[in-house]
């Protein structure tokens, strides 16, 4: 998988241009090749078995695809003594077959990989329940803009802990991947329900959306947070780009989750 190689050209390419454009001799600019650093990138959940992609970085000087580590060894253990090898499928993914996630267990997970191990641990939490979801018509548009919809979710917390949410939303079909919705509720009220209205969101009439809500643990929060804020400094936000840290350790990027999930389709309408 390459990661932020696209904008990095895109960056580059536009500082090239206007630096050369206001000299009058080229300069030779000697940029070195980074070297390829794995990306691991794995779930498991109360309902399937562990999954993980290994692949490589390419650098700046590199057009082709990313390329798929092969022959590591994965395993998965969880904190009561069960393991288990995952098997290697294709591009990269490794998959389980016979352990399936349990609510309150820790899980890690482990990658022999040419001599080296990392590990990476998360911690799997009951799901929460979706209510109910609302939709209003955006009152923020600006001249010229067509009609769209904020929506309101209600979903169940659990007031006596501190919990954390990722939602992800297919519309039409496709999942809406700009970036990972989030919640602490520790920013809301201990009613025992969140009323959430993800910002910057809308929708058009007629969409058909599936909401998937995401149970997950702190430091998954914190993942995706600074994920977050890394794509937004790569894409012109006032954030400075970085790689969000690997519950892996520095030598990987990427991330394993422990989660569960739950989904909710509806229109607007």
């Amino acid at each position: 998988m390459k990661y932020y190689s696209t904008q990095l050209r895109n960056i580059f390419g536009l500082f090239m241009v206007v630096f050369l454009s206001s000299c009058e001799e080229v300069i030779d600019i000697d940029l070195n090749s980074s070297n390829p650093v794995l990306v691991a990138e794995g779930a498991i959940d109360n309902e399937s078995p562990a999954w993980i992609r290994l692949t490589y970085t390419t650098d700046y000087f590199e057009t082709e695809e990313a390329k798929f580590e092969s022959t590591a060894t994965v395993t998965i253990t969880d904190n009561v003594g069960h393991s288990e090898i995952l098997e290697y499928v294709s591009e990269g993914l490794y998959q389980g077959s016979d352990l399936i996630g349990a609510f309150n267990d820790q899980y890690t997970i482990s990658i022999l990989n040419n001599g080296i191990e990392y590990e990476a641990s998360s911690k799997l939490f009951p799901p929460s329940e979706i209510r109910s979801v609302s939709f209003e018509e955006n009152e923020n548009l600006k001249p010229g803009q067509d009609e769209s919809y904020t929506i309101t979710i209600n979903f169940e917390d659990d007031p006596l802990t501190n919990n954390y949410y990722l939602f992800k939303y297919w519309i039409n079909g496709d999942l809406e991947t700009n970036s990972s919705y989030l919640v602490d509720d520790s920013y809301y009220e201990n009613t025992g329900l969140i009323e959430y209205s993800p910002f910057r969101l809308n929708f058009e009439m007629d969409d058909e959306l599936r909401i998937q809500l995401y149970t997950i643990d702190e430091d998954t929060y914190v993942y995706y947070s600074e994920l977050n804020d890394a794509e937004g400094g790569m894409m012109g936000g006032s954030s400075t780009p970085y790689n969000p840290e690997s519950n892996f350790g520095a030598e990987v990027l990427g991330y394993f989750a422990a989660w569960s999930m739950v989904e909710y389709d509806t229109k607007v309408e």
